[in-house]
């Protein structure tokens, strides 16, 4: 237990690294604009889909132990490339390594995900869904915690330092795995693809993990764009006393210019704090929300389908006010009520799906992970895409970020639809369990 929840922390710093640095990255031409940005994401939820495809049957036929180690061993590959690249080359060079390094984590990090994730639904089968939304808080725990600190270690060593210390934490998660005993394979002999087609004649489960799509998109969207947008926005920026076309004067005179503003220059610097603190707070949010949630699921029994329908509304409602604002307040407030939102929708939607087929819950769960991190194939690479399309070389990231609001949207309305159907469903059941045989 303690390895799951130690490997969900590690993936939460792991999120956060994009949110992070990829501004840092953009500014120092290593993603040279928003589309290389975008081509960056993109590739690595490639690695993040094929990671859930492949890791549920392992886990099922050869253990959880096995997924873990796999996973946590291409993190460490994936954070020693980055930092070898960031530091030994220069930007124009660094592309195709970059990439291949962003393909690469998603592999590892998702594998962790999806081990530790049927490593608690082993352990605490009887308070399941309580329990999962335990875990992902440790994910709430990494993803708040990488942007309260990654100033201070760029200062320090540059972005280097940054890559060589989340492998650090990598090391240790593989060294963990390595010493510790696991539970056997549910499925050491057959084969768990073959049971799985049932899964996908349950229109539940394909309701649920076509919601899933929509939410992991729009959560990582969030965790990935709304650095960038609050350092560039212009109507952000001049709530904060800033001169936007200054600063895109900076962009195109000399991307070296923008970058020792926001590392250097005292107001620079108190944007940039602000936008990390914000997905700090994001970050906590989504914490807080899973806290809350483990509560009421454990203790209180509230409906799960009720709960991630309630969590869906509200988390849309505040991603409208967050993404049309014209203050850095209103951005961060709506994103402190979006996440707390959003808090309960992944972990309680990936231990419903365990419960739909428990002889194969390992494959459950990794298949419905890997139809939801599917949207990072589609909504945070369209963000950089259309705010290319819409703002040329300096972007406007505004635009782009109707495509998270569609995709809450998307979400609620697929939410609302599944939870009436099992409440119909229910209804049913009862109804024939009173009139009997």
């Amino acid at each position: 237990m303690i390895i799951a929840f130690f490997g969900i922390f590690v993936y939460g710093l792991l999120a956060a690294l994009p949110g992070s640095v990829l501004p840092t990255l953009e500014r120092n031409q290593y993603l040279p604009n928003d589309r290389a940005v975008a081509t960056f994401l993109l590739i690595n939820a490639i690695g993040a889909v094929l990671a859930y495809l492949v890791s549920g049957p392992i886990i099922d036929r050869f253990g959880k132990k096995f997924a873990l180690l796999f996973g946590a061993a291409l993190v460490v590959a994936s954070m020693s490339g980055f930092a070898l690249t960031v530091t030994n080359l220069q930007a124009a060079a660094a592309l195709l390594l970059i990439f291949s390094c962003s393909l690469v984590l998603g592999l590892g990090a998702n594998a962790i995900v999806a081990a530790g994730h049927a490593l608690v639904v082993d352990v605490a089968a009887i308070w399941r869904n309580a329990a999962l939304n335990l875990l992902d808080i440790c994910f709430g725990l990494g993803l708040a915690s990488l942007p309260l600190v990654v100033q201070r270690l760029q200062q320090r060593g540059g972005l280097g330092l940054i890559f060589w210390s989340l492998g650090g934490a990598a090391v240790v998660l593989l060294v963990l795995v390595l010493a510790s005993r696991f539970p056997k394979p549910m499925l050491s002999e057959s084969s768990p693809i073959g049971e799985a087609k049932g899964l996908f004649r349950n229109p539940s489960f394909l309701l649920l993990a076509a919601a899933l799509f929509m939410y992991v998109g729009t959560e990582v969207s969030v965790g990935k764009w709304v650095v960038t947008f609050m350092e560039r926005d212009g109507r952000i920026l001049a709530s904060q006393g800033l001169d936007s076309a200054q600063l895109q004067s900076f962009a195109h005179a000399s991307p070296e210019l923008l970058s020792r503003f926001f590392e250097n220059d005292l107001a620079g610097i108190a944007v940039a704090g602000y936008a990390l603190t914000t997905l700090t707070l994001f970050a906590m949010a989504l914490l807080v929300g899973r806290l809350v949630s483990s509560f009421v699921l454990g203790v209180l029994h509230l409906n799960s389908f009720l709960l991630i329908s309630a969590g869906s509304l509200m988390a849309t409602v505040a991603l409208l006010i967050a993404f049309t604002a014209s203050t850095a307040g209103t951005v961060r407030l709506g994103l402190i009520a979006a996440g707390f939102g959003m808090g309960p929708i992944f972990p309680t939607s990936v231990g419903l799906a365990s419960v739909m087929m428990p002889r194969i819950a390992g494959t459950a769960m990794s298949f419905v992970m890997g139809i939801g991190f599917a949207g990072l194939l589609v909504i945070p690479p369209a963000v950089g895409y259309l705010s290319s399309a819409a703002g040329g070389t300096t972007g406007d990231v505004r635009s782009g970020l109707v495509v998270v609001m569609a995709a809450s949207v998307a979400m609620l309305v697929l939410h609302i639809i599944l939870t009436l159907r099992e409440r119909q469903r229910s209804s049913v059941n009862r109804s024939s369990k009173l009139k009997g045989p």
